[in-house]
């Protein structure tokens, strides 16, 4: 095909706003999918290929993700997939003019009035993307030496977020330096005059502005102010949520106590990932939005590292609507952009007792500070309380109805080393009537220490 007839201002917008659309799919799809499991990418899939598309994507459109930052700013946008639809029309604009300089020239053919003063001011544009893409390089090998060069899944980060932009720089510092001279060469001219050229750019302008007034509208009613008396769904993803209460045997709400939503079809380490959970605010509401459609348990310390019951919540695991497992759980359906509404879980509150506590050095002395340890044996996940012990003597309150595996600790100090001394093996006991002891007596081993001042 004969030079002549490539249009760039039509080819180039066309290939790389087609190459720019499918990457944002894959990234958009990719981003959904690791939110839906409840990941996030420190944790998800490795850094090729799934991270390593959005650097490709931002290497080759640097100057276009540049100029959308001040509208992204402008936005804040809480919906961040409509990030795109800043992007996409900011890259194939930035191609179009990239075209256009190409048919029409580095500077087009028109005659300046100030061809000399305008020729400076590109020399100096030059110099400052030349200063730009240095500073990048720059700063790119320090962080390198400092942190990367040993891990090698940084390379390809380091390389596609160094070389694009620095390349991007030195090229429009190259098109700066040959127009100046251009100007330069030609020196002052009568400048062409100017009919309603205004019009275009005023019609351009309104339409941009209007098109971001269109993503904030959009963005606000995907995403209403949050009110906890309601759930929000995801129009644009499908997802639903649920809402509830959580309350006690009397009707009282419980406050900050964990909710666990958990799909009933993934197992393993995906069941795991696909939890949502929240914890209730002080009225006993919970709110888990952004769910995607399926059937799911619900349950109240299912799941959480701090599920265990307490004496501050004194309530055992219990899976909606009145079940301690999940063989009588009932199944909830969340559908797609649909509230699911559920009536109040109620929780038993459990009886407490509390234990004397004593702890002592093997010599009989007691330690100033010290810490008890007292797991769940029932709660497998969930990590145990960790008290402190003020001159050897305290006591601590349990919920009744489970086993604990207590033992005490002192964290000494010995030289520059901190070392922690226990008290070993374990005890277990049972929280009940008629089987609670009444005093537990530690015995940290070896020789008083000084103990370690984490201050």
């Amino acid at each position: 095909m004969p030079h002549r007839l490539i249009r760039f201002r039509v080819v180039l917008p066309v290939v790389f706003g087609f190459l720019a659309a499918m990457l944002m799919l894959w990234d958009y799809e990719n981003n959904r999918m690791i939110a839906l499991m409840g990941m996030g990418w420190d944790m998800g899939p490795p850094f090729w290929p799934y991270q390593a598309v959005y650097l490709f994507l931002y290497s080759v459109n640097a100057p276009a993700f540049v100029l959308s930052m001040p509208i992204l700013k402008l936005l804040n946008l809480q919906s961040l997939s409509l990030q795109y639809a800043i992007w996409f029309p900011a890259i194939v604009g930035w191609w179009w003019w990239i075209g256009s300089r190409i048919d029409l020239g580095i500077i087009s053919h028109r005659h300046y009035r100030y061809a000399k003063l305008l020729g400076s001011v590109l020399a100096a544009a030059s110099l400052g993307f030349i200063g730009i893409a240095v500073r990048v390089i720059v700063g790119e090998i320090r962080w390198w030496m400092q942190y990367a060069h040993d891990y090698s899944p940084y390379r390809a980060s380091t390389l596609l977020t160094t070389i694009g932009p620095a390349m991007w720089c030195l090229l429009l510092a190259g098109g700066c330096a040959v127009a100046a001279i251009r100007l330069w060469q030609e020196g002052g001219a009568q400048a062409e005059k100017s009919h309603r050229r205004y019009r275009p750019l005023l019609i351009g302008v309104s339409l941009v502005a209007l098109y971001v007034f269109a993503i904030h509208r959009w963005d606000k009613a995907l995403n209403p102010p949050l009110d906890y008396s309601e759930c929000t769904v995801d129009l644009l993803h499908g997802l639903g949520c649920v809402h509830g209460t959580v309350v006690d045997e009397s009707g009282k709400p419980i406050s900050h106590i964990e909710v666990d939503l958990i799909p009933i079809a993934k197992t393993g380490t995906a069941r795991f990932y696909g939890i949502r959970s929240e914890r209730t605010d002080e009225q006993g509401r919970y709110n888990l939005n952004g769910v995607e459609a399926a059937e799911y348990f619900l349950a109240v310390n299912a799941f959480s590292a701090f599920g265990a019951p307490t004496a501050e919540l004194p309530f055992a695991t219990v899976y909606y609507p009145a079940a301690e497992n999940e063989s009588g759980a009932a199944p909830l359906r969340v559908a797609r952009s649909t509230p699911l509404h559920l009536p109040p879980l109620r929780l038993r509150r459990l009886e407490l007792a509390t234990i004397k506590i004593n702890v002592k050095w093997s010599d009989g002395t007691r330690p100033r500070r010290s810490d008890i340890f007292f797991q769940n044996v029932l709660y497998e996940r969930a990590v145990g309380t960790l008290p402190q012990i003020d001159n050897g003597v305290g006591e601590f309150t349990l919920p009744k109805g489970f086993e604990y595996d207590a033992s005490s600790s002192v964290d000494c100090h010995k030289g520059n080393v901190h070392e922690s001394r226990e008290s070993l093996p374990y005890q277990r006991i049972k929280v009940a009537d008629g089987s609670t002891p009444a005093e537990m007596t530690f015995v940290i081993q070896g020789p008083p220490c000084v103990l370690w001042d984490p201050d």
